[in-house]
């Protein structure tokens, strides 16, 4: 079974309950995901986040049910587990642009119906297939951030990161960069973002350094051919065509990159570097 077939089975799991409460870690926990990798692996299989996706479609339910005319605006917004009404009211004014009572006397509304599979097939970002390999724990002595969305901070911080490199005296020779991106599963969105250089071991870092050690894992390896400033559209193509189509399920709440001895210049469009995603 596909990465994108478990998606599409919670989907259908979601269609029966939609009178229901239907938190987003709760369906990770019932794709047996970590709630990071299932948020992006539904946004790419359905083509927006499930938290849209089961609000759209509780609204579009609801307003059917409205459009029959039989029952009040309030049992309607409490039968789809709306918590009351001036929330409903408001979630329904920003998806349709009319009220609920408007809808019940008649008013047209934009109809969501199941989503299928959205755009599996785009060539975004990756266009080589992955390697599948295993990775041996390391250790990383770098800064770190943590970021909301797309944003310049991680370049900005490689940029004040690697002169500080240069003058750690435990980095391997040549110096082994990586950059680690990791997550709680506690909803928050951030990403913890940490550009590093690897090191024999974590005591007596300097004060202004952290430290943190990458257990080993089996990795799909994804290259990247292009200037960092094409980063996203490497993940979305990792994201919404290659782990959906495929059975190895994401694991481990980190990915990080890995970049080659003389890749030249990361603006560039020869530049190359990996990205690497834990797999179970």
């Amino acid at each position: 079974m596909t990465n994108a077939d478990i998606v599409l089975a919670v989907v259908d799991w979601v269609e029966g309950r939609l009178t229901e409460d239907l938190p987003v870690p709760a369906l990770a926990r019932k794709a047996g995901y970590s709630l990071h990798h299932f948020v992006r692996l539904f946004h790419g299989v359905v083509g927006m986040p499930p938290r849209d996706y089961v609000l759209r479609r509780k609204l579009s339910e609801a307003a059917r049910e409205l459009s029959r005319g039989r029952r009040t605006v309030t049992d309607v917004a409490f039968s789809y587990a709306f918590n009351d009404l001036e929330t409903f009211t408001r979630a329904f004014r920003r998806e349709f642009g009319t009220t609920p009572s408007a809808v019940r006397r008649g008013a047209p509304f934009a109809y969501t119906g199941r989503r299928a599979a959205a755009h599996l097939a785009a060539p975004i970002g990756i266009t080589e297939p992955p390697v599948l390999e295993p990775s041996a724990p390391f250790r990383l002595a770098g800064w770190s951030i943590r970021v909301y969305g797309q944003t310049d901070a991680v370049g900005k911080l490689w940029a004040r990161f690697l002169p500080r490199a240069a003058t750690i005296r435990t980095a391997a020779v040549p110096p082994r960069f990586r950059q680690l991106a990791s997550w709680t599963e506690d909803g928050d969105e951030g990403i913890d973002i940490m550009t590093g250089v690897e090191v024999p071991d974590l005591s007596d870092l300097p004060i202004d350094l952290v430290g943190k050690s990458v257990p080993g894992c089996d990795c799909l390896v994804f290259t990247h051919r292009g200037p960092v400033t094409r980063i996203g559209d490497s993940y979305r193509g990792i994201y919404e065509r290659w782990l959906p189509a495929s059975d190895r399920r994401p694991a481990l709440p980190f990915n990080f990159e890995r970049y080659r001895d003389g890749a030249g210049d990361p603006y560039a469009d020869s530049y190359v570097f990996e990205i690497c995603v834990p797999v179970a």
